[in-house]
């Protein structure tokens, strides 16, 4: 068995060990037999877990695929394939050569979901709906579903869908009928469960081209759209956020006294700063979660604020990745006075380009925008900037409890 090396190194001995104990190997092709017949033509309405618009393959949720490839012997492994997005659509491209004898050999995607898909399919989803093309030799793919954590050995939940050059929607119930562990499997485990466990504990989502010839060649193309399962669960109005720790600090000349004062109702930043403190300069509350959570699937953050010091403060999201250098995606909430308003914000208005800081703009790994600060969110961070309005005594209120939306 041998596998791309940028892809499935970790893979080859478990690979092996099935070869020896269960007569295959790898993600070999089951027996030819009755591949569910997806209706069509269908509409994507449920709740989307992968989306593309990053040439790299990123999703629009957060998450990297990857593209991998495979074949029983090293001289027959499929051309390193290519992977890009275009048009919304993911696009992954290979060719197979069966020279040296090889029984089985494929290539395909690997796509990871964050927790909050993992919390959605949970909810009550019964189908799964995907966007789906090859303009490669074969046009029958496999559509796998991966418990987290689950043995890359192939024995994975797997439906045969048969389609066509054109990008077309499918949807699959999600049965047992559709999605059954491949023949050479000798049944589920802990790690690798049939699909009710997998669905369970799902991690990521696989689409391949396991049809490989038995000599000579053919070519792999594979076209991956959204891919959504539905129904979309019914989101609650709101969901409290669990705070612990609170605390306050400030920067800049002649900036003091920074402090965050807790009561059953509110947290109270107050801090002095004088006539020489900069326009740049902040007092900041603290907000830190419990735990670092993802909240990737709320549409909206609903936080109730009063300031007497200044009519606007920024709200920023700090991920656990992100390095503490003040470069978060941010929000400026505008039009405060000394009367308490609730603001429902969407996160789609959170930006690193909306940061204080224009040198912020540009995201990175150890600097990550919304969707991905979103996945892994450590705590709010909410800035009083001076500006060129603010007073010198600061007072800053935010009310209890920070709360989720779904509006």
């Amino acid at each position: 068995m041998n596998i791309d090396n940028s892809h499935r190194m970790a893979a080859i001995s478990t690979l092996f060990l099935l070869l020896a104990g269960c007569g295959g190997g790898g993600t070999p092709v089951p027996p030819a037999g009755g591949a569910p017949a997806p209706s069509t033509p269908v509409t994507i309405n449920g709740q989307v877990v992968a989306s593309f618009t990053a040439a790299d393959g990123s999703t629009d949720q957060g998450r990297t695929a990857s593209a991998f490839a495979y074949a029983e012997k090293p001289g027959d492994l499929p051309v390193v394939p290519t992977l890009g997005v275009a048009g919304n659509i993911l696009n992954v491209s290979s060719s197979f050569s069966n020279t040296g004898g090889s029984t089985f050999g494929g290539v395909g995607i690997d796509i990871p979901l964050r927790d909050a898909d993992r919390n959605q399919v949970q909810a009550g989803a019964t189908k799964v709906q995907f966007s789906l093309a090859s303009t490669g030799t074969n046009k029958t793919l496999k559509f796998k579903i991966k418990a987290l954590g689950a043995t890359p050995n192939g024995c994975v939940p797997a439906a045969s869908v048969t389609v066509t050059a054109t990008q077309t929607n499918y949807e699959l119930a999600l049965t047992d009928a559709n999605f059954k562990l491949p023949d050479f499997c000798t049944g589920p485990t802990v790690t690798n469960p049939a699909l009710a466990g997998t669905l369970a504990n799902i991690g990521a989502l696989e689409v391949s081209d396991e049809a490989f010839p038995t000599t000579g060649s053919a070519t792999v193309g594979i076209h991956v759209g959204s891919i959504a399962f539905a129904p979309k669960p019914a989101t609650p109005a709101t969901s409290a956020l669990s705070i612990t720790g609170p605390f306050a600090f400030e920067y800049g000349t002649g900036a003091t006294g920074s402090a965050l004062a807790e009561s059953n109702s509110a947290y109270t930043l107050t801090g002095t700063r004088t006539a020489a403190t900069e326009s740049w300069a902040a007092t900041v509350a603290v907000l830190p979660l419990a735990a670092t959570s993802d909240v990737s699937g709320w549409p909206a953050l609903s936080i109730n604020l009063a300031s007497t010091s200044n009519s606007q403060v920024v709200v920023m999201l700090q991920s656990a990745d992100a390095v503490d250098d003040g470069c978060f995606p941010s929000y400026v909430v505008t039009g405060l006075s000394g009367t308490a308003a609730t603001r429902v914000i969407p996160f789609s208005s959170f930006s690193l380009a909306n940061n204080p800081d224009a040198n912020c703009a540009a995201a990175s790994a150890t600097r990550p925008d919304t969707a991905l600060a979103l996945t892994k969110l450590k705590q709010f961070q909410i800035r009083e900037l001076k500006g060129s309005a603010g007073l010198d005594a600061v007072s800053v209120v935010i009310g209890k409890p920070v709360l989720l939306s779904g509006q």
